[in-house]
């Protein structure tokens, strides 16, 4: 194994986002020879139980070098129906649990609209290294979208599980939209072209803020 772990949360593995959840199972199975990657399902990732395992690695000295969240979202906030008042983690979370999350880390969120308002600024000034995430609602409602969209998360997995900054993920971002962009150009007007065009104006508004990007 190489490095410190991850931590991957990942709440919306439901039937409707199969395709997605697979997406993430290969790439674990890939990568996890080289690193150690701690994995959390639905019915596991309660916000009690995720603090105390960031904090249990934290005191055993190998703290998770990133946090990779799926789940639903709103504003500000990430949803998980198991924990208490359903919020996983949100910008009016105690400060304490705030730098639990942020501390030293490479934070990625495919969430709906978790990266409006002020959660983020809250996680860079208590100390991450870098946060990423969409100010609107990632979704993909054809095969072509799916694939594009299952891409994406695994660029931007790889690029946390690798400890990349800011301009990494700008990268991995850039690298993607090429991908869409050609394949729109050879496309008809039709269900395809507007779920890749709905693809492309969300990611021109990802956000992704760190150390190197403000």
């Amino acid at each position: 194994m190489t490095g410190l772990p991850v931590l991957s949360v990942d709440t919306s593995f439901d039937t409707d986002s199969a395709w997605f959840a697979a997406g993430r199972v290969m790439l674990y199975s890939r990568l996890g020879e080289q690193f150690s990657i701690v994995t959390f399902g639905r019915a596991s990732a309660e916000r009690r139980r995720i603090l105390r395992q960031i904090a249990r690695a934290e005191s055993a000295g190998n703290p998770f070098r990133a946090i990779v969240v799926s789940s639903h979202g709103r504003p500000s906030c990430v949803v998980d129906d198991d924990s208490p008042d359903g919020i996983l983690l949100s910008h009016e979370s105690p400060d304490q649990e705030l730098e639990l999350w942020a501390r030293g880390r490479v934070l990625y969120f495919c969430c709906c609209e978790t990266a409006s308002g002020p959660l983020f600024d809250k996680l860079l000034d208590a100390g991450a290294k870098t946060v990423v995430g969409f100010t609107g609602r990632p979704c993909a409602a054809t095969s072509d979208g799916k694939f594009f969209w299952r891409q994406l998360d695994q660029e931007l997995v790889s690029c946390a599980v690798h400890d990349q900054r800011a301009p990494g993920f700008e990268r991995a971002r850039e690298q993607v939209m090429e991908r869409v962009a050609n394949r729109l150009a050879g496309v008809p007007g039709g269900a395809v072209r507007d779920d890749l065009a709905r693809m492309m104006d969300l990611l021109a508004s990802m956000v992704i803020r760190g150390q190197e990007k403000n």
